[in-house]
C-alpha cells in the first residue's frame, strides 16, 4: 500500500498534475488497494482543517491583498530606497531589506515574491544585475515572509503539533533577521564582484519625506508583533486586526482602494485560502496513512542508526526535509513531514520551539530548491528568464540560508530567546 501510496503521488506529480490532486490520487490508490473504509478520507480531510489557529491564514491573506493593492508594496520600496538605495548594488539590497518588512504583514512567500518582484527585479535589471540574478535574490528575499512573522508555514506547524503559534512567530525574528543581513552581505559582495554602481547619494529630506508616507505602512507589523508579545491577542484575533487596518489606511489615508475594489480582494483572497486549504486537506489524507503504515517510526530508526548524536539526527531531518522540498510543495510538505518529524525532535530533548522553528525555516526554502520551486518560477517569470538561468544564480544565497540554518540547529537561542523573553517559552 505503501508504494502505491508512493508512486502514484509521484507520477501524478511529474505529469503536472497539481500537487493537492496528486496527493489525493495517490492517497486515494492507497485506499483502494487496502481495506480501510473511503469514508475515512472525508473524516481525515477535515480533521486537519477544523483548527482555530489555521482561522488566521484567510485573514493574514487577506491583509496581503489589501495592503497590496493599496499602494503599500510602492511606498515601501519607494522608503527602502531612500534609505538604503545610496549604497553599491543599491537595488538588491532594497529588494532584500523591503520584502522583509514586507514579511511582517504578508507571511506569504509567493504574495511577498510577486509584490516586491514586479517593482525591483526590472530595477534590479537596470541598475547592471543580469536576470538570473535579479531573480534568485528576489526569490530568497521573497522566503522571508513565512520566517518573519506573521507565518502561514508555522501556523499550520503550530494546529498539527499544539504548540503555541505565538511562540513560533516570535522564534522565527531572530534567523529571520539573520538570513536578510547574509543575503544583503551577498548581494553587497556581488555588487562590488561586478562593480554595479551606486544608487543616488543619500538625501535626508528625501528620506524624511518617504517615511511620511510608508509610516502608516511600517506600523502593521509594529502592532501585530506587538499585540502578541504583550500578550494583547491572539494570533488569530491579530489577523482580523491586521485586516481591518490594511482596510483603514488603503482606503482612508493612501486612498487605492475603493469599496467597489473589495469584492474583488476579498475573491482573490478568497481563491488564495481555498488553494490552500485543498492542500491542506489532501496532504492530511496522506499523512495520516503514513503515520498509519508507521512511517514516523521508520524514519526515527533510519536516522536513529545513522548516528546517537541529537545534533546530527537534526542535521539529517533538516536535509530530509530539503530534499523532498525539491518535488512537493510547501504547505503540503508541511503537513506530510511535521507529524514525522515532531516526535523525532522530541525524543531527541530538543527544545520544540527551536525544532519547530528550525524545521519551519527549511520547509520554507525547500521549496526554493528546484525542479518544483514556486519561488523560483514566481521570480523567473518577473525576470522574464529561464529557469535554469534562475537556478544557477541561485546557489550562493541558498548557501547563506543553510549557514544560518546550521547556526540556529547548533545555538539554541537565536530562535528560543525572543520567545522565552516576551511569552516565557
Amino acid at each position: 500500500m505503501g508504494w502505491v501510496l508512493l508512486i502514484v503521488t509521484a507520477v501524478t506529480l511529474f505529469m503536472g498534475v497539481p500537487i493537492a490532486f496528486s496527493l489525493g490520487l495517490g492517497s486515494l490508490a492507497a485506499f483502494m488497494m487496502g481495506n480501510t473504509p473511503l469514508v475515512v478520507i472525508p473524516q481525515r480531510m477535515m480533521v486537519n482543517l477544523d483548527s482555530f489557529s489555521l482561522m488566521a491564514i484567510p485573514f493574514f491573506i487577506f491583509c496581503g491583498e489589501v495592503m497590496a493593492g493599496g499602494g503599500v508594496s510602492k511606498k515601501l520600496v519607494a522608503f527602502v530606497r531612500a534609505m538604503v538605495g545610496h549604497l553599491r548594488g543599491g537595488v538588491g539590497i532594497v529588494s532584500v531589506v523591503a520584502s522583509t518588512i514586507f514579511a511582517g504583514i504578508s507571511g506569504s512567500a509567493a504574495a511577498d515574491t510577486a509584490a516586491m518582484g514586479s517593482l525591483l527585479i526590472p530595477a534590479m535589471k537596470e541598475e547592471g544585475y543580469d536576470a538570473g540574478t535579479a531573480a534568485s535574490i528576489q526569490a530568497c528575499a521573497g522566503a522571508l515572509g513565512p520566517i518573519i512573522p506573521p507565518s502561514i508555514v508555522m501556523i499550520i506547524y503550530g494546529s498539527l503539533t499544539g504548540l503555541s503559534v505565538a511562540s513560533l512567530f516570535l522564534a522565527g525574528i531572530g534567523p529571520g533577521i539573520l538570513i536578510a543581513i547574509g543575503l544583503i552581505t551577498t548581494v553587497y559582495i556581488y555588487a562590488r564582484k561586478h562593480n554595479l554602481s551606486s544608487g543616488e547619494k543619500f538625501d535626508f529630506r528625501r528620506f524624511l519625506h518617504t517615511l511620511r508616507g510608508a509610516i502608516w505602512a511600517l506600523l502593521l507589523p509594529v502592532i501585530i508583533l506587538g499585540g502578541i508579545m504583550g500578550g494583547i491577542f491572539t494570533p488569530t484575533e491579530a489577523g482580523v486586526i491586521a485586516s481591518l487596518y490594511a482596510i483603514i489606511i488603503s482606503m482612508f489615508v493612501y486612498k487605492q482602494i475603493t469599496i467597489k475594489d473589495l469584492p474583488r480582494i476579498i475573491l482573490d483572497a478568497a481563491v488564495s485560502t481555498a488553494t490552500i486549504a485543498l492542500i491542506v486537506m489532501t496532504a492530511s489524507v496522506m499523512a495520516w496513512l503514513l503515520v498509519s503504515m508507521k512511517f514516523p517510526q521508520t524514519i526515527a530508526t533510519m536516522l536513529g542508526a545513522v548516528s546517537k548524536n541529537p545534533h546530527i539526527v537534526f542535521l539529517l531531518a533538516v536535509g530530509f526535509v530539503m530534499l523532498m522540498g525539491c518535488v512537493i510543495e510547501t504547505v503540503a510538505l508541511a503537513i506530510i513531514v511535521v507529524p514525522i518529524l515532531f516526535p523525532i525532535g522530541t525524543a531527541l530533548g530538543f527544545s520544540p520551539i527551536h525544532f519547530g522553528c528550525v524545521i519551519a525555516i527549511a520547509l520554507v526554502f525547500a521549496g526554493l530548491t528546484p525542479p518544483v520551486g514556486i519561488l523560483l518560477f514566481v521570480s523567473t517569470k518577473i525576470a522574464k528568464c529561464t529557469f535554469r538561468d534562475t537556478c544557477a544564480k541561485l546557489w550562493p544565497y541558498l548557501a547563506v540560508v543553510t549557514a544560518i540554518m546550521l547556526l540556529c540547529i547548533f545555538v539554541e537561542p537565536v530562535c528560543t530567546l525572543i520567545p522565552s523573553l516576551f511569552l516565557g517559552s
